[in-house]
């Protein structure tokens, strides 16, 4: 039997040492990188004369010094695209990026069909609203907890969840990879991954608290933990296999969303082991002793 618990206080340390790695580098590098879905910019609705692939729009792009830019593919001629990118301003943009495009890719003539303006207004509206959407379920999954369980259960479960929420930031910060509405996505799904996990571990400590009555909690806890790991692991090595395949197979639009869930599902699998039933114990044991 592996003895999980015997490396929570060197866990905690790990964790609260990545987290103020990512405050340093927060204040280092000026904040997050935000996707136009958040800072502002313009979408395009472009086509070509002839088809072309992919993957040389996106060099064009790069060689004539675009950034922060996502282009996706539309209908199944591949002669149409959807380009987001990010700038302050429409004056001059749809000459320039004509231009560029049409000097990286002679012979096939570029036409640009629609431009569509999101103002930084409408972007930080936006970003209020997704992290209203995250702060709101952390409450959500508090309350139902506290309802289902012990409070002591509910403390433990969002503690987790607001930890792998951070330490995917920090990681999604330090990679510079942009915060987007599908990384938002991403993180409100590994608030439901990761709130599972934990739930599934807690039910089972719930249920070896009457077997095992007599038997103290940290090994009640540790038998848990590893009745459950195999299950763990093998839910974590299938999210991994599917997102994995989004990273590799699925292209620029879905990178940030992949690279997240990737993140957030190692994170999750972490921290459902090593801080989610730590930290409901250690409250527990505070009661006690009270």
């Amino acid at each position: 039997m592996i003895n999980f618990l015997k490396y929570r206080y060197f866990c905690f340390a790990l964790s609260v040492a990545f987290l103020l790695v990512g405050l340093i580098a927060y204040f280092i590098k000026g904040g997050f990188t935000y996707h136009i879905d958040f800072s502002g910019g313009a979408e395009l609705r472009i086509s070509f004369e002839n088809k072309i692939d992919i993957s040389k729009v996106r060099k064009a792009m790069s060689e004539k010094g675009w950034k922060n830019f996502v282009i996706q593919s539309i209908g199944n001629q591949g002669k149409e695209f959807i380009v987001r990118v990010g700038s302050k301003s429409l004056e001059g943009l749809e000459n320039k990026f004509k231009k560029d495009i049409d000097s990286a890719t002679p012979g096939n003539k570029m036409t640009i069909k629609n431009i569509d303006w999101v103002g930084a207004e409408v972007g930080s509206d936006m970003q209020k609203n997704a992290i209203f959407a995250v702060l709101l379920s952390l409450l959500v999954i508090l309350l139902y907890i506290s309802i289902r369980s012990k409070y002591a259960y509910a403390i433990g479960a969002v503690v987790a969840i607001a930890h792998d929420i951070l330490a995917v930031l920090v990681f999604l910060l330090l990679v510079g990879e942009p915060i987007s509405l599908s990384v938002v996505a991403a993180l409100l799904a590994i608030l439901g991954y990761s709130l599972n996990d934990t739930i599934v571990i807690f039910s089972r400590i719930k249920e070896n608290l009457i077997k095992m009555r007599g038997d103290s909690i940290y090994q009640i806890a540790n038998v848990s933990l590893n009745q459950t790991f195999t299950r763990t692991i093998r839910t974590s090595i299938s999210t991994l296999l599917a997102v994995g395949s989004f990273y590799i197979f699925g292209g620029e639009t879905l990178r940030g969303f992949a690279l997240a869930m990737i993140a957030g599902t190692i994170i999750g699998t972490y921290s459902s082991i090593y801080i989610a039933s730590p930290v409901m114990l250690s409250i527990i044991s505070f009661k006690n002793l009270k």
